[in-house]
Protein backbone atom coordinates (compact mmCIF):
# COMPACT_ATOMS: atom_id res chain seq x y z
CA UNK A 1 0.00 0.00 0.00
CA UNK A 2 1.16 3.36 -1.00
CA UNK A 3 1.19 5.14 2.54
CA UNK A 4 1.04 8.71 1.26
CA UNK A 5 -2.05 7.94 -0.68
CA UNK A 6 -3.65 4.49 0.57
CA UNK A 7 -5.60 2.78 -2.62
CA UNK A 8 -8.67 3.15 -0.75
CA UNK A 9 -10.58 0.42 -3.67
CA UNK A 10 -8.74 -3.05 -2.26
CA UNK A 11 -9.18 -3.51 1.64
CA UNK A 12 -11.64 -1.71 3.98
CA UNK A 13 -9.91 1.31 5.67
CA UNK A 14 -8.40 0.44 9.01
CA UNK A 15 -9.59 2.31 12.50
CA UNK A 16 -7.85 2.00 15.73
CA UNK A 17 -9.39 2.91 18.72
CA UNK A 18 -7.29 3.65 22.31
CA UNK A 19 -7.96 3.87 25.85
CA UNK A 20 -5.17 4.69 28.17
CA UNK A 21 -6.11 6.42 31.58
CA UNK A 22 -9.27 6.66 33.49
CA UNK A 23 -11.22 4.17 34.79
CA UNK A 24 -14.41 5.17 33.98
CA UNK A 25 -16.66 2.71 31.85
CA UNK A 26 -17.55 5.77 29.40
CA UNK A 27 -13.90 4.99 27.98
CA UNK A 28 -15.30 1.49 26.98
CA UNK A 29 -18.67 2.67 25.58
CA UNK A 30 -17.57 5.88 24.09
CA UNK A 31 -15.54 3.45 21.50
CA UNK A 32 -17.47 0.60 21.34
CA UNK A 33 -20.53 2.76 20.30
CA UNK A 34 -18.16 4.16 17.52
CA UNK A 35 -16.84 1.21 16.45
CA UNK A 36 -19.86 -0.55 15.94
CA UNK A 37 -21.28 2.73 13.81
CA UNK A 38 -17.91 1.92 11.72
CA UNK A 39 -18.06 -1.53 11.42
CA UNK A 40 -21.71 -1.33 10.05
CA UNK A 41 -20.78 0.46 6.89
CA UNK A 42 -17.87 -1.67 6.39
CA UNK A 43 -14.22 -0.09 8.60
CA UNK A 44 -11.79 -2.46 9.56
CA UNK A 45 -12.14 -1.96 13.47
CA UNK A 46 -9.28 -2.81 16.58
CA UNK A 47 -9.74 -1.37 20.23
CA UNK A 48 -6.60 -1.66 22.76
CA UNK A 49 -8.04 -0.96 26.09
CA UNK A 50 -6.85 -0.25 29.25
CA UNK A 51 -9.06 -2.63 30.92
CA UNK A 52 -10.58 -5.43 28.75
CA UNK A 53 -12.33 -7.58 31.53
CA UNK A 54 -15.09 -5.44 31.13
CA UNK A 55 -15.45 -5.22 27.64
CA UNK A 56 -17.55 -8.14 26.40
CA UNK A 57 -20.75 -6.52 26.91
CA UNK A 58 -20.07 -3.49 24.81
CA UNK A 59 -18.75 -4.93 21.86
CA UNK A 60 -20.51 -8.28 21.85
CA UNK A 61 -23.22 -7.19 18.58
CA UNK A 62 -20.50 -6.55 16.43
CA UNK A 63 -16.90 -7.42 14.94
CA UNK A 64 -14.10 -5.82 16.25
CA UNK A 65 -10.78 -6.68 17.32
CA UNK A 66 -9.83 -6.30 21.11
CA UNK A 67 -6.07 -6.03 22.42
CA UNK A 68 -4.66 -5.05 25.68
CA UNK A 69 -3.60 -1.37 25.73
CA UNK A 70 0.19 -0.89 26.70
CA UNK A 71 -0.53 0.27 30.72
CA UNK A 72 1.98 1.52 33.15
CA UNK A 73 1.74 -1.07 36.24
CA UNK A 74 3.58 0.13 39.18
CA UNK A 75 1.41 1.79 41.53
CA UNK A 76 2.88 5.37 42.62
CA UNK A 77 1.45 7.76 44.85
CA UNK A 78 1.74 11.86 45.22
CA UNK A 79 1.40 13.30 48.27
CA UNK A 80 -0.92 15.14 48.05
CA UNK A 81 -4.02 15.68 45.59
CA UNK A 82 -3.89 15.20 41.88
CA UNK A 83 -4.64 18.47 40.56
CA UNK A 84 -3.60 18.50 36.88
CA UNK A 85 -2.60 16.64 33.96
CA UNK A 86 0.70 16.49 34.34
CA UNK A 87 0.32 14.84 38.03
CA UNK A 88 -1.40 12.11 36.51
CA UNK A 89 1.61 11.71 33.53
CA UNK A 90 3.88 11.58 35.96
CA UNK A 91 1.98 8.95 38.54
CA UNK A 92 1.51 6.79 34.58
CA UNK A 93 5.19 5.87 33.67
CA UNK A 94 6.28 9.74 33.07
CA UNK A 95 8.65 9.85 36.20
CA UNK A 96 11.60 8.02 34.32
CA UNK A 97 12.69 7.70 31.01
CA UNK A 98 13.90 4.35 30.98
CA UNK A 99 10.03 3.54 31.86
CA UNK A 100 8.59 5.90 29.11
CA UNK A 101 10.76 4.22 26.97
CA UNK A 102 9.10 0.84 27.16
CA UNK A 103 5.83 1.84 27.01
CA UNK A 104 6.22 4.38 23.53
CA UNK A 105 7.96 1.24 21.93
CA UNK A 106 4.97 -0.79 22.86
CA UNK A 107 2.60 1.87 21.48
CA UNK A 108 4.22 2.29 18.43
CA UNK A 109 4.82 -1.38 17.97
CA UNK A 110 0.39 -1.90 18.22
CA UNK A 111 0.30 1.25 16.34
CA UNK A 112 2.71 -0.16 13.43
CA UNK A 113 1.45 -3.90 13.37
CA UNK A 114 -1.96 -2.28 13.00
CA UNK A 115 -1.50 0.45 10.29
CA UNK A 116 -4.42 2.26 10.95
CA UNK A 117 -5.57 4.37 8.51
CA UNK A 118 -7.28 6.44 11.33
CA UNK A 119 -6.19 6.46 15.05
CA UNK A 120 -9.53 7.44 17.49
CA UNK A 121 -7.75 8.27 21.52
CA UNK A 122 -9.83 8.12 24.08
CA UNK A 123 -7.91 9.75 27.70
CA UNK A 124 -4.51 7.61 25.51
CA UNK A 125 -1.40 10.26 25.66
CA UNK A 126 1.35 7.69 24.70
CA UNK A 127 -1.08 6.70 21.83
CA UNK A 128 -0.81 10.09 20.63
CA UNK A 129 3.07 10.39 21.11
CA UNK A 130 3.59 6.85 19.54
CA UNK A 131 1.78 8.65 16.32
CA UNK A 132 2.59 11.51 15.88
CA UNK A 133 4.39 10.74 12.32
CA UNK A 134 2.46 8.10 11.41
CA UNK A 135 0.47 9.37 8.21
CA UNK A 136 -3.11 8.00 9.88
CA UNK A 137 -5.78 10.54 10.62
CA UNK A 138 -6.49 11.40 14.44
CA UNK A 139 -8.81 11.69 16.57
CA UNK A 140 -9.05 12.47 20.19
CA UNK A 141 -12.30 12.13 21.90
CA UNK A 142 -13.58 12.83 25.26
CA UNK A 143 -14.99 15.09 27.88
CA UNK A 144 -12.68 18.11 27.60
CA UNK A 145 -11.18 17.47 31.10
CA UNK A 146 -8.61 15.52 29.72
CA UNK A 147 -8.36 16.85 26.29
CA UNK A 148 -5.81 20.05 26.23
CA UNK A 149 -6.04 22.65 23.42
CA UNK A 150 -2.84 22.16 21.12
CA UNK A 151 -0.41 25.14 21.70
CA UNK A 152 -2.02 26.54 24.88
CA UNK A 153 -1.44 26.48 28.31
CA UNK A 154 -2.38 23.33 30.57
CA UNK A 155 -5.03 24.19 32.84
CA UNK A 156 -4.97 23.52 36.54
CA UNK A 157 -8.14 20.64 38.02
CA UNK A 158 -8.19 22.17 41.22
CA UNK A 159 -11.53 24.51 41.32
CA UNK A 160 -11.02 26.23 44.54
CA UNK A 161 -6.92 26.63 44.88
CA UNK A 162 -5.29 26.50 41.64
CA UNK A 163 -1.70 26.71 41.58
CA UNK A 164 0.17 27.63 38.58
CA UNK A 165 3.56 27.32 40.00
CA UNK A 166 2.77 23.72 40.66
CA UNK A 167 1.35 22.66 37.17
CA UNK A 168 4.39 24.67 35.35
CA UNK A 169 7.07 22.51 37.79
CA UNK A 170 5.06 19.37 37.01
CA UNK A 171 4.90 20.24 33.40
CA UNK A 172 8.31 20.31 33.21
CA UNK A 173 9.25 17.01 35.10
CA UNK A 174 6.76 15.68 32.52
CA UNK A 175 8.85 17.42 29.28
CA UNK A 176 12.38 16.14 30.73
CA UNK A 177 11.08 12.66 30.77
CA UNK A 178 9.64 12.77 26.63
CA UNK A 179 11.92 14.96 25.07
CA UNK A 180 15.04 12.46 25.71
CA UNK A 181 12.80 9.79 24.60
CA UNK A 182 12.04 11.81 21.22
CA UNK A 183 15.41 13.19 21.05
CA UNK A 184 16.77 8.99 21.42
CA UNK A 185 14.66 8.50 18.16
CA UNK A 186 15.57 11.28 16.19
CA UNK A 187 12.29 12.91 16.75
CA UNK A 188 11.92 16.77 17.52
CA UNK A 189 11.28 17.85 21.41
CA UNK A 190 7.78 18.60 22.35
CA UNK A 191 7.65 22.80 23.16
CA UNK A 192 4.79 22.04 25.56
CA UNK A 193 2.82 19.55 26.71
CA UNK A 194 -0.27 20.70 24.82
CA UNK A 195 1.05 19.77 21.81
CA UNK A 196 1.06 16.17 22.45
CA UNK A 197 -2.59 16.56 21.51
CA UNK A 198 -2.49 18.01 17.81
CA UNK A 199 -4.99 16.13 15.32
CA UNK A 200 -6.86 16.30 12.59
CA UNK A 201 -10.26 16.70 14.40
CA UNK A 202 -11.44 16.85 18.12
CA UNK A 203 -14.59 15.55 19.63
CA UNK A 204 -15.66 16.57 22.99
CA UNK A 205 -18.71 15.06 24.51
CA UNK A 206 -20.28 17.99 26.41
CA UNK A 207 -21.62 21.04 26.14
CA UNK A 208 -19.13 23.85 26.38
CA UNK A 209 -20.30 24.51 29.87
CA UNK A 210 -18.37 21.76 31.08
CA UNK A 211 -15.07 21.86 29.23
CA UNK A 212 -12.43 22.94 30.76
CA UNK A 213 -11.01 24.34 27.45
CA UNK A 214 -13.75 25.66 26.03
CA UNK A 215 -12.27 28.81 25.52
CA UNK A 216 -9.58 28.00 23.88
CA UNK A 217 -10.29 25.62 21.88
CA UNK A 218 -11.19 26.32 18.10
CA UNK A 219 -12.21 23.88 15.26
CA UNK A 220 -13.41 21.20 17.87
CA UNK A 221 -16.92 19.77 17.32
CA UNK A 222 -18.86 19.03 20.26
CA UNK A 223 -21.35 16.32 20.02
CA UNK A 224 -23.48 15.36 23.14
CA UNK A 225 -25.22 11.92 21.55
CA UNK A 226 -23.12 9.37 22.92
CA UNK A 227 -25.52 6.87 21.59
CA UNK A 228 -25.99 3.11 23.24
CA UNK A 229 -23.40 0.49 22.80
CA UNK A 230 -23.17 -3.09 23.02
CA UNK A 231 -25.76 -5.76 24.27
CA UNK A 232 -27.34 -3.87 27.39
CA UNK A 233 -30.23 -4.69 29.42
CA UNK A 234 -32.80 -1.97 30.13
CA UNK A 235 -33.95 -0.62 33.38
CA UNK A 236 -36.94 -2.03 34.87
CA UNK A 237 -38.10 0.03 37.33
CA UNK A 238 -40.80 -1.75 39.42
CA UNK A 239 -44.79 -1.17 38.15
CA UNK A 240 -45.66 1.62 40.42
CA UNK A 241 -47.44 5.83 40.18
CA UNK A 242 -44.24 6.86 41.48
CA UNK A 243 -41.64 9.40 40.02
CA UNK A 244 -38.81 7.37 38.66
CA UNK A 245 -35.26 8.01 40.32
CA UNK A 246 -32.33 6.68 38.17
CA UNK A 247 -29.14 5.71 40.26
CA UNK A 248 -25.87 5.17 38.95
CA UNK A 249 -23.25 4.92 41.96
CA UNK A 250 -20.08 3.40 42.89
CA UNK A 251 -19.45 1.51 46.23
CA UNK A 252 -16.83 3.26 46.66
CA UNK A 253 -18.10 6.70 48.11
CA UNK A 254 -17.73 7.38 51.69
CA UNK A 255 -21.26 7.16 52.59
CA UNK A 256 -22.49 4.73 50.41
CA UNK A 257 -24.76 2.47 53.03
CA UNK A 258 -26.56 6.00 54.02
CA UNK A 259 -26.49 6.93 49.97
CA UNK A 260 -28.97 3.51 49.39
CA UNK A 261 -30.79 3.69 52.42
CA UNK A 262 -31.79 7.12 51.61
CA UNK A 263 -32.96 6.59 48.28
CA UNK A 264 -35.13 3.41 49.42
CA UNK A 265 -36.46 6.16 51.80
CA UNK A 266 -37.31 8.31 49.10
CA UNK A 267 -40.93 9.32 47.84
CA UNK A 268 -39.26 7.70 44.16
CA UNK A 269 -39.31 4.28 42.39
CA UNK A 270 -35.76 3.72 42.82
CA UNK A 271 -33.66 1.57 40.19
CA UNK A 272 -30.11 1.60 40.76
CA UNK A 273 -27.08 0.60 38.10
CA UNK A 274 -24.30 -0.39 40.23
CA UNK A 275 -21.94 -2.10 38.20
CA UNK A 276 -19.78 -5.17 39.12
CA UNK A 277 -20.78 -4.24 43.09
CA UNK A 278 -21.33 -7.25 45.94
CA UNK A 279 -24.62 -7.88 46.02
CA UNK A 280 -25.18 -7.64 50.03
CA UNK A 281 -25.73 -4.04 50.37
CA UNK A 282 -28.58 -4.01 47.40
CA UNK A 283 -30.63 -7.04 47.79
CA UNK A 284 -32.15 -5.93 51.64
CA UNK A 285 -33.31 -2.68 49.65
CA UNK A 286 -35.52 -4.16 47.46
CA UNK A 287 -38.85 -4.21 47.59
CA UNK A 288 -42.16 -2.75 46.04
CA UNK A 289 -40.33 1.02 45.26
CA UNK A 290 -36.52 -0.45 44.93
CA UNK A 291 -34.84 -2.76 42.37
CA UNK A 292 -31.16 -2.62 41.11
CA UNK A 293 -28.71 -3.75 38.40
CA UNK A 294 -24.79 -4.75 38.84
CA UNK A 295 -24.61 -5.13 35.27
CA UNK A 296 -24.43 -2.59 32.79
CA UNK A 297 -27.66 -0.98 31.43
CA UNK A 298 -28.97 1.25 28.39
CA UNK A 299 -28.41 4.50 30.31
CA UNK A 300 -29.50 6.18 27.71
CA UNK A 301 -33.21 4.75 27.47
CA UNK A 302 -33.60 4.62 31.17
CA UNK A 303 -32.05 8.71 31.60
CA UNK A 304 -35.69 9.13 29.04
CA UNK A 305 -37.55 7.30 31.53
CA UNK A 306 -36.46 9.06 34.70
CA UNK A 307 -37.85 11.70 36.31
CA UNK A 308 -34.88 12.37 38.67
CA UNK A 309 -30.93 11.02 38.18
CA UNK A 310 -28.82 10.32 41.23
CA UNK A 311 -24.85 9.87 40.30
CA UNK A 312 -21.38 11.24 41.08
CA UNK A 313 -20.71 13.80 38.42
CA UNK A 314 -19.24 11.49 35.76
CA UNK A 315 -19.26 13.82 32.75
CA UNK A 316 -20.80 11.19 30.43
CA UNK A 317 -23.73 10.21 32.10
CA UNK A 318 -24.33 13.94 33.86
CA UNK A 319 -24.11 15.02 30.31
CA UNK A 320 -26.78 12.05 29.20
CA UNK A 321 -29.01 13.30 31.57
CA UNK A 322 -28.83 16.70 31.01
CA UNK A 323 -29.71 16.09 26.81
CA UNK A 324 -33.13 14.11 28.30
CA UNK A 325 -33.95 17.32 30.16
CA UNK A 326 -33.75 15.17 33.32
CA UNK A 327 -32.55 16.93 36.79
CA UNK A 328 -29.79 15.44 38.45
CA UNK A 329 -28.28 15.35 42.50
CA UNK A 330 -24.66 14.95 42.35
CA UNK A 331 -22.21 13.47 44.67
CA UNK A 332 -18.80 13.98 43.33
CA UNK A 333 -16.03 11.16 44.50
CA UNK A 334 -13.35 12.12 42.04
CA UNK A 335 -11.63 15.59 41.43
CA UNK A 336 -12.80 15.38 38.07
CA UNK A 337 -16.93 14.67 39.67
CA UNK A 338 -16.31 17.84 41.60
CA UNK A 339 -15.24 20.27 38.68
CA UNK A 340 -18.96 18.64 36.72
CA UNK A 341 -20.78 18.93 39.80
CA UNK A 342 -19.55 22.61 40.30
CA UNK A 343 -21.00 23.71 37.00
CA UNK A 344 -24.03 21.67 37.12
CA UNK A 345 -25.05 23.69 40.46
CA UNK A 346 -23.58 27.25 39.07
CA UNK A 347 -26.26 26.25 35.92
CA UNK A 348 -29.01 25.44 38.86
CA UNK A 349 -29.50 22.19 36.79
CA UNK A 350 -29.12 20.11 39.40
CA UNK A 351 -28.14 19.90 43.59
CA UNK A 352 -24.87 18.78 44.57
CA UNK A 353 -24.29 17.34 47.73
CA UNK A 354 -20.76 16.86 48.35
CA UNK A 355 -20.81 15.07 51.81
CA UNK A 356 -23.47 12.69 53.07
CA UNK A 357 -24.44 13.18 56.59
CA UNK A 358 -26.86 11.18 57.04
CA UNK A 359 -29.58 8.58 55.17
CA UNK A 360 -32.56 11.50 55.99
CA UNK A 361 -30.00 14.35 54.30
CA UNK A 362 -30.52 11.70 51.09
CA UNK A 363 -34.26 11.28 51.27
CA UNK A 364 -35.14 14.87 51.67
CA UNK A 365 -32.84 16.27 48.93
CA UNK A 366 -34.80 13.84 46.35
CA UNK A 367 -37.58 14.66 47.84
CA UNK A 368 -36.93 18.32 47.48
CA UNK A 369 -35.71 17.82 43.83
CA UNK A 370 -39.26 15.53 42.76
CA UNK A 371 -41.08 18.36 44.14
CA UNK A 372 -39.02 21.49 42.61
CA UNK A 373 -40.64 22.43 38.99
CA UNK A 374 -38.38 25.05 37.88
CA UNK A 375 -35.22 22.62 38.62
CA UNK A 376 -37.12 20.50 35.58
CA UNK A 377 -38.47 23.36 33.83
CA UNK A 378 -34.03 24.37 33.88
CA UNK A 379 -32.96 21.29 32.45
CA UNK A 380 -35.68 20.89 30.06
CA UNK A 381 -34.94 24.21 28.44
CA UNK A 382 -30.93 23.64 28.48
CA UNK A 383 -31.54 20.28 26.24
CA UNK A 384 -33.10 22.53 24.32
CA UNK A 385 -30.46 25.12 24.05
CA UNK A 386 -28.55 22.04 22.51
CA UNK A 387 -30.80 19.66 20.74
CA UNK A 388 -28.46 20.58 17.81
CA UNK A 389 -25.59 18.54 19.50
CA UNK A 390 -28.06 15.49 19.89
CA UNK A 391 -28.84 15.14 15.95
CA UNK A 392 -26.84 12.82 15.49
CA UNK A 393 -24.57 9.94 17.75
CA UNK A 394 -21.22 10.18 17.99
CA UNK A 395 -20.92 7.29 15.51
CA UNK A 396 -22.70 8.98 13.09
CA UNK A 397 -19.87 11.89 13.41
CA UNK A 398 -16.87 9.41 13.67
CA UNK A 399 -17.83 7.99 10.57
CA UNK A 400 -18.97 10.76 8.59
CA UNK A 401 -15.35 12.63 8.98
CA UNK A 402 -13.44 9.22 8.11
CA UNK A 403 -15.90 8.97 4.90
CA UNK A 404 -14.38 12.64 4.08
CA UNK A 405 -10.91 11.66 4.36
CA UNK A 406 -11.24 8.09 2.45
CA UNK A 407 -13.18 9.80 -0.25
CA UNK A 408 -10.40 12.94 -0.03
CA UNK A 409 -7.76 9.89 -0.31
CA UNK A 410 -9.53 8.32 -3.13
Amino acid sequence: MDRTNPDTTTSPKKVLCTWELGGQLGHISRLAHITKALADTGYHCSVALRDLSRATPFFADHHCNLYQAPVFLPKIKLQRPIVCLPDTLLLSGYLKTVELQGLLLAWQNLIHTLDPDVLIMDYSPTAALAARHHRCRKIHVGTGYSQPVAGNPIKDWHPHQPQPEVLQRQEQMVLETINPVLTAQHQPPLEQLSDLYTADHTLITTPPEFDLYADTRDKTHYQCQIGTSGQQANACFKPSGRPKILAYLKPGHPQFTALLNGLAKSAGNVFVVCPQTSEEQLKPLVGEHFDYSIGPVNLVEAMEQADLFVGHGNAGSTIECLMSGTPMIALPILLEHLLTCQKLDQLELGIMIQKIDSSQQVTDAVNNALADKDLKQRTQEYAKKYQHLTTQTLGEKVTRLCDEWTAKAG
